[in-house]
């Protein structure tokens, strides 16, 4: 939504890639300097593992921003045998004026 009068983008900068993690890996990508406190990464797992066994789901993986330079990836557990496949992630990481 467009505002009245405002003449300048709200982002500052806008950061993207892809990783992928092995069941319960984890992996740390370096990202340019950020203000952790006007910034947040947004992340959507497309491919991976999955669990048809009663332990629940096997592709819980998780990203968070650990610093105004690194982002800290976790591999879900995975509770069924053949799921060792890593899961790719791709993430934006945004930060506003």
């Amino acid at each position: 939504m467009a505002v009245i009068g405002a003449s300048a983008s709200p982002i500052k900068s806008i950061q993207r890639g892809s990783t992928s993690v092995t069941p319960s890996g984890s992996a740390t990508v370096t990202i340019n300097a950020v203000d952790l406190d006007k910034s947040f990464v947004s992340a959507n797992t497309k491919t991976g593992y999955i669990s048809s066994g009663t332990g629940g789901p096997g592709n819980e993986n998780g990203v968070t921003l650990s610093s105004s330079t690194s982002l800290q990836f976790y591999g879900g557990v995975t509770y069924y045998s053949s799921g060792t496949a890593p899961a790719t992630t791709y993430w934006e990481v945004i930060e506003y004026v």
